[in-house]
């Protein structure tokens, strides 16, 4: 590369410079004493290399240019072509940090070089130039991002010059509905960014949870194939760039690229498999905001022990108001509102930290401003972290969440509550949870690494449940099994049980020791409540003893309130339905988990009688499936043949007979 020693006149430079649509409004005298030169590259001459610093963006007046990405294994892919009348270099000028990528010419090519410093310098004079670089910057990243996603997604012999004819880009806002159930299905659609999810709505019109559409995944395809109707409604999660395959240009792709059609099947198998089993863990990004909903939260320690944890699994960036403005070298950076067109470089940044990290964790400011508001803005998951021992409210963070457009999605909002220690145990969780409504809650000990771990696991999809089963006094076995996991170094995330498979999950969940679990439970078998006979109209055995062995136990303990995350199961026997408990009094929960019909007294719940979860789901591995991704299944239940040695039913006195 060289600068040519006949440098044209600066007017000339000039002229060609305002020839670009960027440029072409900004006032002359904003660009007469900006450093502009002529740059000279011969054919297979390189402009700058992957890795080099950002300090120039081009304007090519004469040939054309490719960008080249360089992956970790030495391959090489070309990204883009870029020609006469483009800009090169744009990205990385406004966002900082180092080439992503080699441009190298595919001809004898001449350029208009902008150095930085005269670039920000007219920055300062013509704001609007950024607002004209949004799409081309936008477009530009989209497409290096599509680039990558096509092998992945419909075989490695697809590149992007056989599609882009045959695509047309969406952006989709945060919300906004992709198609929705019932529509033709004449199209299918790839998320170059962002994230969908995938509802079905039943005959009364309510929308179920289906699962999610990631970075690099299709969606559609099925519709498209059979030429019936769409199966389920698509919204966006966040902001999403999409590109949009019509039947035509599938058929068309398909005749030229067969393997292609090998590719979506295993697409849809995996979607499929996806929705049979618990959700994998995706390899795309996961954005998640923490934000404080009590005075005095720690929260920049909380975030590093937490983004810790998250780093064990993956790639982790940390990123605060502070961070933000130091790594992109640009003072009052995060603080930026979208109407000012500056605000375009920190979006830019952001996105490129999206294709180098697997998780960024974004630490709201302890008051309402602009960086907070980015902060809801992006996530995938919003951390609400109060302070247990300071429970006074912050209305001044509620309302700014209610008014963020993330209220209007299905963007998971979970309560993290900090304790100082585990030496008294977690109480009033019921008035956090009413204050903020939560799709799930933590309680987090300050001095316990193990409790940001669970959550980290959670966070990243690697949550583990244990589910026990009932079986009357054999499930008292079930606390053996939890010890044995514990001593092996298996974390258990969260439990759930139905009958005796419940009384014991909720001691675990407790954090009961082995000699707490030993002795009341020796005090239970003792008092033994289940020979208490009555008159048998509502059932065979009262409820007294039961009552008062739950109470000494278990006292006014509410679900919401154990250290580790607890539900259980009972049958509703008025409606026919089954009843997960996860709030609400302990022991009235428990008691109508065991409740034998016809042999322990119903629970009245809710003006709804409740017994024994057994009858519908006795080993609930299903309801744990929406909060864990693996599931240890404990089944304690004999396996007894209960068939009848008789043609017909016995007369009582041959029966009493049989018994004598």
């Amino acid at each position: 590369m060289n600068q040519s020693h006949s440098q044209p006149y600066h007017s000339e430079l000039v002229a060609i410079l305002k020839k670009n649509p960027i440029f072409e409004e900004i006032n002359e005298d904003s660009l007469k004493y900006t450093d502009l030169t002529q740059v000279l590259l011969s054919n297979g001459e390189t402009l700058f290399q992957q890795g080099a610093p950002s300090d120039a963006l081009y304007f090519i007046t004469k040939g054309q240019l490719r960008a080249i990405f360089t992956q970790e294994d030495g391959n090489q892919v070309v990204l883009s072509k870029i020609g006469a009348g483009e800009i090169i270099g744009e990205i990385q000028l406004l966002a900082g940090g180092k080439r992503t990528a080699s441009a190298v010419a595919l001809s004898d090519t001449q350029l208009v070089k902008l150095p930085k410093a005269a670039f920000e310098n007219l920055v300062v004079k013509s704001p609007e130039v950024l607002q004209k670089m949004a799409s081309v910057i936008n477009q530009r990243l989209r497409h290096s991002q599509l680039v990558t996603i096509l092998p992945n997604l419909f075989g490695p012999n697809m590149t992007y010059r056989e599609i882009e004819t045959q695509v047309e880009w969406i952006h989709l806002r945060r919300g906004a509905p992709l198609f929705r159930q019932g529509d033709v299905g004449d199209s299918l659609y790839i998320v170059v960014s962002g994230r969908l999810q995938a509802f079905v709505s039943d005959e009364k019109g309510f929308e179920q949870f289906i699962y999610e559409i990631f970075q690099g995944e299709s969606v559609g395809e099925i519709a498209l194939l059979t030429g019936e109707k769409r199966t389920t409604s698509v919204y966006a999660l966040r902001d999403c760039d999409l590109v949009k395959l019509s039947k035509s240009a599938f058929e068309h792709l398909i005749k030229q690229n067969p393997e292609m059609m090998m590719a979506i099947t295993k697409t849809i198998a995996s979607r499929l498999r996806k929705q049979l089993d618990s959700s994998p863990v995706h390899n795309t990004t996961v954005n998640i905001a923490i934000v404080s909903v009590s005075p005095d939260v720690p929260l920049t320690d909380f975030s590093h022990r937490l983004v810790s944890a998250l780093s064990a699994f993956e790639s982790t960036l940390h990123l605060t108001s502070v961070r933000v403005e130091s790594l992109m070298e640009m003072t009052g950076a995060a603080q930026l509102s979208p109407p000012n067109p500056q605000s375009i470089r920190l979006i830019t940044w952001l996105d490129e930290q999206e294709s180098k990290y697997r998780f960024i964790v974004y630490q709201a400011d302890m008051t309402i401003t602009a960086w907070t508001k980015w902060c809801i803005r992006r996530a995938d998951q919003i951390l609400l972290v109060a302070d247990t021992t300071n429970p006074a409210p912050r209305d001044d963070m509620k309302i700014a969440l209610l008014n963020a457009e993330c209220i209007t999605t299905n963007v998971s909002r979970i309560l993290v509550l900090l304790h100082p220690d585990g030496s008294q145990e977690p109480s009033g969780t019921q008035q956090w949870l009413s204050a903020w409504p939560v799709k799930n809650h933590h309680h987090i000990r300050w001095d316990r690494e193990a409790d940001f771990e669970r959550l980290a696991r959670f966070l990243s999809g690697r949550a583990t449940g244990l589910v026990l089963g009932g079986g009357g006094a054999r499930g008292l076995s079930h606390f053996g099994v939890f010890l044995a996991f514990k001593e092996a170094g298996v974390p258990i995330d969260m439990i759930g049980g139905t009958s005796m498979g419940a009384i014991v999950g909720a001691q675990c969940a407790a954090d009961w020791d082995k000699e707490t679990f030993i002795d009341i439970n020796k005090k239970g078998v003792a008092k033994n409540p289940f020979k208490e006979y009555t008159l048998p109209i509502i059932s065979l055995m009262g409820s007294k003893k039961l009552d008062a062995l739950l109470k000494m136990g278990l006292g006014d303990m509410q679900i919401e309130d154990l250290w580790t995350n607890f539900f259980c199961i009972s049958s509703n026997i008025t409606t026919s339905e089954m009843v997960v408990h996860r709030q609400g009094l302990l022991r009235d929960a428990l008691k109508a988990s065991g409740a034998i019909p016809g042999i322990s007294e119903p629970v009245l719940m809710n003006h709804n009688l409740l017994v024994d979860g057994g009858i519908l789901n006795n080993l609930p591995g299903d309801v744990m499936r929406q909060f864990c991704n693996t599931i240890i299944v404990v089944d304690v239940g004999g396996k007894t043949n209960l068939t009848m040695d008789y043609d017909k039913i016995p007369s009582p006195w041959k029966v009493l007979w049989s018994r004598i």
